[in-house]
Order: structure tokens, then sequence, then C-alpha cells
């Protein structure tokens, strides 16, 4: 097998017929080190994999996942390695897999963890309000997001608070936690760039965190304690507020979450 290294991608070339971890070992680490959000790997050149080979991305998910936030992603995989890949325990449920190394690039590269505004203001020489609690928003990526901003407006215009816009992506179980969800990161990217730019004028400190998850209660429940949440706002869908889903959602939230809960549901478009 060849390894060939660039920028945040490894490819790999040959045949794998046997655990080679050792010998991407030190080109994972490197990228790791350029590159801290992760790894793509490109397996256009693989012609063999057999199932003791396959155990070299078993290690390799291991290690990109020792490191914080980092996440490890396959591209180019033909479908006969992609089957041997999938016979393989702590491969299969953990493949991360996207058709191209920019599609891959984006979903890793979406958010850099903690993008803190309250700190960019400080380099500019605008500093935020100062504060002394948290107000923990989450945002969608749809049109009730709006109704959120609005709310979290009104919030901060009485209330000294630093705002945090929690982006989640709920992954479904039939996916790796880590496969990447295009449409949905792309959409809440765009929320979380309105969520900053509706605070800008009144200089209230925010911080943007994107979190992969299986259940939004769950989450919200370990982020509104982490940050000490004063208020936790969630938006509700417009035109699916009096849904069975809905309703269940709701349940499970506020059983969840033991801190103050606002939601939030706007009027439907006619």
């Amino acid at each position: 097998m060849i390894v060939e290294s660039y920028e945040d991608v490894i490819v790999l070339s040959g045949a794998i017929r046997q655990n080679l971890w050792e010998t991407i070992h030190t080109a994972i680490s490197l990228t790791l080190r350029r590159h801290p959000s992760g790894v793509i790997i490109d397996c256009e050149g693989i012609t063999e994999m057999t199932n003791e080979g396959a155990e070299t991305f078993h290690d390799a998910i291991d290690f990109v996942g020792e490191h914080g936030k980092a996440r490890i992603i396959m591209v180019a995989v033909k479908e006969d390695i992609l089957a041997v890949l999938r016979s393989v325990p702590g491969v299969r449920s953990q493949l991360a897999i996207s058709d191209s190394v920019e599609s891959a690039r984006k979903s890793i590269d979406l958010l850099t963890e903690g993008d803190d505004e309250d700190g960019k203001r400080k380099k500019k020489g605008d500093s935020a309000k100062p504060f002394d609690r948290h107000i923990l928003a989450i945002l969608s990526g749809d049109d009730s997001d709006n109704d959120v901003l609005e709310v979290i407006n009104e919030l901060v215009s009485t209330m000294p608070a630093k705002v945090l816009f929690l982006l989640p992506i709920v992954v479904p179980r039939a996916l790796p936690l880590q496969a990447p969800m295009p449409e949905n990161e792309e959409k809440l990217a765009a929320s979380a760039q309105r969520g900053k730019e509706s605070l800008a004028d009144s200089r209230t400190a925010c911080e943007i965190k994107l979190e992969r998850t299986r259940s939004l209660p769950t989450l919200l429940h370990q982020v509104a304690e982490q940050v000490e949440a004063a208020y936790t706002v969630v938006s509700l869908p417009r035109q699916h507020v009096e849904s069975n889903a809905t309703t269940q959602l709701i349940q499970q939230i506020l059983k969840e979450v033991d801190r103050p809960v606002l939601f939030v549901s706007g009027q439907q478009k006619s």
C-alpha cells in the first residue's frame, strides 16, 4: 500500500490485506496537527481489501476519536471495498462516507468549535456588554429560527446574558454519528450567521456550538447544565406545532431539561 498526504487528505493506493495501522498512523497524526478538525481518507486507489485489512480503519477511527471533536471521513470508496468495510464490527457502525473530498471538507470545517463573537469584538476594540448568565438558543435551520432570534433579542434587551447558539445535527441511528449531512449542515451554517448578525447591534456576546447527536432532548440537557442556562429557547415548527411528533418532543424536552425552557412558535404563513 502507498500512503500520500496533502493538506487534510490522506490518499491510499494498492491492496490492504492486513492491518496496516502502523503504516498510516504517522500520516494521520501529522494531518491532525495541521488540521485538528478532522481527516479525509481518499480510497479511490485501493484495489483490494480483506477483513483483516479493514481493521486498519477500525484503529484509525478510534485514534481520530481521541482527538476532541475531530472526525474521519472516507471518500471515493468502491462498492466491493465498502462491502468489506461494512462487514467488520466497529467499522460498520462508525464509517462516515462522503461523495467527494470537497463535500467531506465542507462537513468537517462547517464551524469551528467555540467560535466566540465576544473574543472577535475585543480584538477589534468593540467589547461586548458584560453578562452574568447564559441563554441557550436552539437553531433548526428553518423559518422557525426567526422566531427564536426575535425572542432572544427581547430577552437580552433587559437581561445581561451571553447567548449560546446550539446547532444540533440529529443523526438517524441508521447512519454513523459522524456521517456528513450536507443539506442540514448548510442550513444550520446559514442560521448561525443570521444569529450572529441579529445580535451585532446589541453588543451581546455570543458563541456557536455545533453538536451531532442521536437525541435532541438529551443534548439540550447536557449543554444547558454545562453553561447553567438561565433559559433554553426552543423553536417549534410552524406547520407542525400541533402534530403528535411535536407534542412528544415537547414532553421529552421537559422531562430531560431541568432548567427553564421557553418554547417559541411563530405565526403560520398563509
